[in-house]
């Protein structure tokens, strides 16, 4: 009956104040800061008005300054949020005591215990039998102590640590301390790591990542296998020096060369500029047991990198790649010495196709009317012993204006380019070019066409070096290029109600060009690159470009699209007037037509599905002279297939198909495979599986080489948030 009446008072607002009238009337007045009971649900604020308590039942002692509340109690306070069994809240000393079923919310931090002491202003507090959960990196921390010491700071006796979400971990740290800071460090002290509560390594001290950003520590070592290197051992330290550089150290084992010692330092000045400089040096046994493999190598080799990208104030953009090794096949037994490199859009390296390793470094401005560069750059061979032939650039300054009005008239325009060039080499021809080449354009409509002449004077000279200025040379070259474009747009839209598209474009434009370039005599000039020898010409081309693009309503603006270019068609051909071949351009054998160029590409939105055909077809043989396919597909699940056909004629057909398959939530198998159809060879092989369950994985993958043959095996193993682990 009492319970009944309880329940009905807690509903009805009118019997609550009518009852709490009758208490204040019969109960007799104590003294001051006597026991005030609440009623049940009560809720009350703290007088700072930063503190709230809801419970069952809720009392203040005003004396002690203490709120009792007892049965679902929650105390929230900044983002906190405290549920318990029972709590007293003390005013004047900001904390809390709460018993029972305690769970405490600290922004997007939780901690489970059966007791514990808080301090709401300092964030500071005291937890008996207690479990942490760290949601920035899953981590779960349990200990028969643990001292709340900051905002996200804590310090846990007799611990243990993990990132599975099972009750019987797959692995986990016991240690006697382990202290989280408040700089994102967790330090352990005499911990033992444990795979299903099987010991398997003790480490005195340690220190481990607590959050996403960069931490100092080791990183997780990586095995693998080659018939060439014999047992590898790949390990590293990372040194987060501060928030705008660090350091990483790599001692790598070879069980049959040795030990290959390597750094890589990174650093941000600003949001404009940034870069990285790397070594690394071994001291082969390969090439002192070898020497007839490494005829071109001495025992003592190295490499060499620096990268720095920065833009300046109105455009100016300063870059640096300098790569360099100490010998030609350096790269081919070490593959990834700079593929690591911070800035990886200054060189695109492959070292298993480029017969030079390129240095660069330039300063250049592209504006809107004017722009230029100085540039400077060091090609070293990858082919030949030494350099001492080798042609380097050292440097070269550009200038071009764009499109002008000439004198601000809306009919004639002009623009201009001029570069100087130094050519230098140990051995062979070297000195100085200047070239300039201004051009007029007279552009105006023809109907639906625009027409657009044009006129360009080119003037080189030359000056050899001082060793090669008694060789018969000529001083400078004067020649032209005289022409026309003929161009237009056809187009037309359709409306397209499909794939979040409402309407399509299809256009067709069509373009022919004329090009004519006099006879002229080059035969004592200096050969440096291509310029110094400019064909004749006399040609005619044409081209027809055609693309389908979508435009999509947005949703959130009526007047607002997006568009796509879906498909991309080129089809292109020149024949030539003069019975010469230049060689260079278009023709050859003395053919006057060239051979057709065509292009497909197609690109989904968000790329899924990718496809590009390139073909180059001999209409006087009837045979395709090189043909190119990539076809490239991908899911949100992760599915991967991409298949390459590279065909050129006379000298390789090539098929590469790679693959990425997600089988289930925890197993991932990949492979990729290099196979020569001309030859019906099987060039190289990578397959493997990537078990990854919910806090660890096991990567593990075999790579066969067949020319050479080499077979290497690759094993890694990572445990989810345990990333680095390191000294103190």
């Amino acid at each position: 009956m009492t319970s009944s009446i309880l329940r009905l008072i807690g509903k009805n607002k009118a019997l609550q104040f009518f009852f709490l009238f009758l208490i204040l009337l019969l109960v007799p007045s104590g003294p001051l800061g006597a026991a005030v009971p609440e009623l049940p649900g009560a809720a009350a604020v703290v007088a700072d008005k930063t503190v709230e308590i809801e419970a069952r039942y809720l009392y203040y002692d005003k004396q002690a300054g203490l709120y009792h509340a007892q049965g679902e109690v929650v105390i929230r306070q900044k983002g906190m949020e405290l549920k318990a069994d029972k709590a007293i809240l003390n005013q004047a000393k900001t904390e809390f005591e709460a018993w029972g079923e305690v769970l405490l919310r600290d922004r997007s931090d939780y901690l489970a215990c059966r007791y514990l002491k808080f301090n709401y202003r300092d964030q500071i507090g005291s937890i008996r039998e207690g479990r942490i959960f760290i949601k920035e990196k899953n981590y779960y921390i349990t200990g028969e102590q643990i001292e709340k010491t900051g905002p996200q700071a804590y310090d846990v006796r007799n611990a243990t640590l993990t990132t599975c979400d099972a009750e019987r971990a797959a692995w986990l740290i016991r240690c006697r301390r382990v202290e989280i800071r408040e700089n994102g460090y967790g330090i352990v002290d005499n911990a033992v790591f444990a795979i299903k509560n099987v010991p398997v390594l003790y480490l005195p001290k340690g220190v481990f990542p607590v959050n996403t950003k960069r931490q100092t520590g080791f990183l997780l070592p990586g095995i693998g296998y080659s018939d060439k290197d014999g047992v590898v051992v790949k390990n590293a330290f990372f040194w987060a020096i501060d928030r705008s550089q660090d350091l990483t150290l790599y001692p790598e084992i070879y069980s049959q060369r040795g030990v290959r010692f390597g750094a890589e330092y990174r650093y941000v000045i600003d949001e404009r500029a940034k870069g990285d400089l790397s070594a690394s040096f071994i001291s082969d046994r390969l090439v002192k047991d070898s020497p007839k493999d490494y005829p071109d190598a001495d025992q003592e080799r190295w490499a060499l990198g620096a990268h720095h990208l920065q833009t300046l104030k109105h455009g100016t953009i300063l870059k640096a790649a300098v790569n360099l090794v100490s010998d030609n096949e350096y790269l081919e037994d070490f593959p990834d010495t700079f593929s690591g490199a911070f800035i990886d859009e200054l060189d695109n390296l492959d070292s298993k196709t480029d017969t030079y390793l390129r240095s660069l470094v330039s300063a250049g401005h592209n504006g809107e009317a004017y722009g230029g560069a100085a540039e400077a750059r060091y090609y070293q061979s990858l082919l030949r012993a030494n350099d001492d032939q080798t042609l380097q650039l050292l440097p070269e300054i550009t200038f071009f204006a764009r499109n002008r009005a000439l004198a601000d008239q809306d009919w004639i325009f002009w623009r201009a380019g001029m570069s100087y060039s130094h050519f230098w080499r140990r051995e062979g021809e070297r000195g100085h070019r200047i070239d300039v080449h201004p051009q007029l354009t007279l552009p105006f409509k023809l109907g639906a066409f625009e027409l657009s002449p044009f006129l360009e004077l080119r003037e080189t000279w030359y000056q050899l070096s001082e060793r090669d200025a008694g060789k018969k040379s000529r001083e400078s070259r004067e020649t032209l290029a005289a022409g026309a474009e003929l161009r237009t747009v056809a187009e037309k839209v359709y409306d397209f109600d499909w794939w979040g598209m409402d309407r399509l474009l299809h256009t067709l434009e069509p373009t022919v060009a004329y090009r004519y370039v006099p006879d002229v005599d080059q035969k004592e000039l200096p050969v440096f690159d291509d310029l110094d020898f400019l064909a004749e010409e006399s040609n005619v081309s044409w081209s027809l470009v055609s693309r389908l693009v979508g435009r999509y309503p947005q949703p959130e603006a009526a007047d607002r699209f997006e568009y796509h270019e879906w498909l991309k068609f080129q089809l292109g051909q020149a024949y030539s007037f003069i019975d010469v071949a230049d060689g260079r351009r278009f023709f050859s054998d003395d053919q006057h037509a060239s051979a057709f160029f065509s292009r497909l590409e197609l690109k989904s939105r968000g790329g899924g599905l990718y496809l590009k055909v390139e073909n180059r077809f001999d209409p006087y043989e009837n045979a395709c002279q090189l043909m190119t396919a990539l076809l490239s597909t991908r899911d949100r699940r992760g599915d991967f297939l991409a298949l390459e056909y590279r065909y050129e004629q006379d000298q390789l057909e090539i098929l590469t198909t790679s693959a990425h398959l997600p089988l289930w939530r925890w197993l991932d198998v990949y492979g990729a495979v290099r196979y020569s159809i001309a030859d019906s060879h099987l060039w190289e092989t990578i397959y493997g599986f990537n078990y990854h369950p919910q806090c660890w994985a096991l990567d593990f993958s075999i790579n066969e080489e067949r020319d050479p043959y080499d077979l290497s095996f690759r094993l890694l193993v990572s445990f989810n948030g345990l990333g680095g682990l390191g000294s103190k």
